[in-house]
């Protein structure tokens, strides 16, 4: 193994993205404010600004009054500074949202699939994404990237597969080269938790979290992990795997070979048999306006699914605070606000973990904010987030791309 030192040029990449994630976490911010906040040298702020601001990152803004002398010129982030794209697929349907830096969602497509096979798939998100980009017109230098996840483990790029097959006929497709080099563009891939989880550490609920565990709940249960601010893929790129945490080791078999997993009782899949689906074989946005109507009318199967869903969560959360000791559990994923908060309401109270005792100012269980969109919204900011969060890994890395 090689050993890099830090040079000069490490350095400043890390400080640039120092001050972009502080103008973008506590904008609007003085050139002042910034140097108290970062600790950095004011003629060291000052030339990052002009480079950001070159580089269309940040622009200034109103200028505040109220205190004696020249009022500050205030900075914040410059939404037309970039774009990304994300896209997320299964299950025969096809979403991509265009949106700007600032997270501001510009374009949205939703479609069915007319094919699942692979060349298929990419063929029609690049038209898509022509399509998109003329709308909205957006240059394609102004793009930074494409996200793409899929509900499905990934190593070296190419799907692996635990228990039942999303996408058959993907399984080892070399998917994030292919759509590359189609678009033209950098390409992304992440499974559909751990995007979700990097979405709400950017714009949600984990905006002011550094570790914090994410229950995606979609056609089955994944999960998104944040450690020390970064998120954690284990040493294979296979870690999350909530769905397949074991709550009744004599219970519902699973295609994993495992018998009473978590996804077995607790997944959108599931909520919509038990209101008669014989077998959902997709997760539509009319399928979740099912779901909550379903719940505001009192239905009895969906209250029953709502019980024993809760019932299996309460045990998953408990296991996930004892071996991590996070800052919070978020539940989201695809499901209605309403819905995921009459689950948080029948899990609680949680069962006495480690994070019986921590600060009062975050609850051991919180709701996701980005809402049904978590996918293809987690997607587009992959992108962002390795392109503007610092990480002290980039004082070492050779050849990183910088796109600031």
């Amino acid at each position: 193994m090689k050993l890099f030192g830090a040079n000069m040029d490490h350095a400043r990449r890390f400080n640039r993205r120092v001050v972009l994630e502080t103008v973008r976490l506590q904008a609007p911010l003085s050139r002042a404010e910034i140097t108290r906040a970062t600790g950095l040298a004011p003629q060291t702020i000052s030339n990052i600004i002009g480079e950001l601001t070159e580089a269309g990152l940040v622009r200034s803004v109103s200028r505040r009054s109220g205190a004696r002398g020249q009022p500050a010129v205030d900075l914040d982030i410059n939404p037309d500074g970039g774009f990304t794209f994300g896209v997320s697929f299964g299950h025969g349907v096809l979403l991509v949202i265009l949106t700007d830096v600032a997270g501001t969602v510009r374009d949205r497509v939703e479609l069915d699939l007319a094919s699942d096979a692979p060349h298929a798939v990419l063929d029609q998100i690049a038209a898509t994404i022509a399509t998109m980009l003329e709308r909205q017109q957006v240059a394609r230098q102004r793009v930074w990237g494409v996200g793409l996840v899929i509900p499905a483990l990934f190593q070296d790029d190419r799907l692996v597969v635990l228990g039942e097959v999303a996408l058959p006929g993907w399984r080892d497709f070399p998917l994030r080269q292919s759509l590359q080099d189609k678009l033209g563009l950098p390409v992304l891939l992440e499974n559909d938790a751990t995007a979700a989880a990097i979405g709400e550490r950017l714009y949600g609920a984990g905006r002011t979290l550094t570790d914090f565990a994410y229950v995606y709940i979609g056609a089955g249960i994944g999960g998104g992990l944040f450690l020390r601010g970064q998120p954690y893929r284990g040493g294979y790129g296979k870690s999350g795997e909530i769905g397949h945490l074991v709550v009744d080791t004599n219970g519902r078999p699973c295609p994993c070979g495992n018998r009473g997993c978590l996804e077995r009782y607790a997944s959108v899949s599931l909520a919509l048999k038990a209101l008669g689906d014989v077998k959902p074989a997709t997760v539509r946005h009319g399928d979740l306006d099912r779901i909550a109507a379903a719940l505001e009318d009192g239905d009895p199967r969906l209250l029953a699914w709502l019980d024993e869903a809760a019932s299996s969560l309460r045990q998953a959360v408990v296991m996930i605070e004892n071996m991590l000791d996070p800052q919070t559990v978020i539940l989201g994923g695809v499901l209605p606000r309403p819905v995921l908060e009459a689950l948080v309401a029948r899990i609680e109270p949680l069962p006495r973990s480690v994070s019986l005792d921590k600060a009062a100012d975050t609850p051991r269980l919180i709701v996701a904010e980005m809402g049904p969109d978590t996918p293809a919204l987690g997607a587009a900011t992959l992108p962002v987030f390795d392109g503007m969060t610092p990480e002290l890994s980039l004082l070492f890395k050779q050849d990183v791309v910088e796109r600031i």
